[in-house]
């Protein structure tokens, strides 16, 4: 049921105006959400332009002008399923249904704003847990030697992975393959994911996406955190609520150490 009526919505956006309105007539009150009125909502509350609108599209493959957006933010024109696909991922839609058409089904059905917030969260969180996931890790079942360090002896430092201020560990068989030092968490702001005292295994790399999880060197001071990117700016963000963002500024310089695996 769900599929058929996320099927019927896209199907109802690539039609002609005078047969959507048909269609929409006679399915009644579900369907008197204007799509151009809600994708102008969602990109005013990302703070985001419709020239940057645009220019995200492109990533995607579709090439548009502000212009485009603002035909279909007016109901001038619409944007076909793989367009309009695309814009629910940039805008940050999880719910078409409930978004474009005020049908309350699916996993969020029931829910408030806090209560899909919290559902997202915990989504966001079993993609870090190997059994919940659909890609296999590569796992080393031969026991390496790895260095383990310990966050509040670096902190400080602006020297992560110097030559000191770590110890050498035998990897248990469950340590990715990809992973090619440790870290030992402190404090509570990563969990339910991570407890302190936990042994993390990190990816040395130096770029990371948003939502990754990883090891940065902010203000002279190591952190486990994860990545946001929200347009022009970026926020490094714990995933115990009871902790704040750390907004990234430019001045302070953010080092990317590595990616938790």
């Amino acid at each position: 049921m769900a599929y058929c009526t996320n099927f019927k919505i896209f199907v109802i956006l690539c039609l002609h105006y005078a047969v959507r309105c048909v269609i929409i007539y006679i399915w009644g009150d579900h369907m008197n959400i204007s799509v151009g009125t809600t994708l102008s909502e969602l990109r005013r509350a990302k703070k985001l332009m419709q020239k940057d609108v645009a220019s995200r599209l492109s990533g995607y493959g579709f090439s548009v002008s502000a212009k485009t957006i603002y035909n279909w933010e007016k109901g001038l024109a619409q944007p076909n399923a793989g367009q309009f696909l695309a814009l629910c991922d940039i805008l940050g839609v999880d719910d078409v249904m409930w978004r474009f058409a005020g049908i309350h089904k699916g996993p969020y059905a029931g829910l408030n704003q806090d209560g899909r917030r919290k559902a997202r969260e915990f989504i966001d969180l079993l993609f870090h847990v190997e059994m919940y996931r659909d890609d296999p890790v590569e796992y080393n079942k031969t026991p390496r030697l790895l260095r383990l360090y310990d966050i509040p002896a670096s902190a400080g430092t602006g020297n992560f992975l110097d030559d000191s201020g770590y110890e050498m560990i035998e990897t248990p068989g469950y340590v990715p393959a990809a992973a090619d030092f440790a870290l030992r968490v402190s404090g509570d702001s990563m969990e339910p994911l991570y407890q302190d005292g936990q042994v993390i295994w990190i990816k040395e790399q130096e770029v990371l996406d948003s939502g990754d999880i990883g090891i940065f060197i902010y203000f002279d001071d190591v952190y486990c955190k994860k990545l946001i990117v929200d347009g022009d700016k970026a926020y490094l963000r714990s995933l115990n609520p009871e902790y704040e963002d750390i907004e990234i500024r430019e001045d302070f310089g953010l080092k990317t150490i590595g990616k938790v695996v």
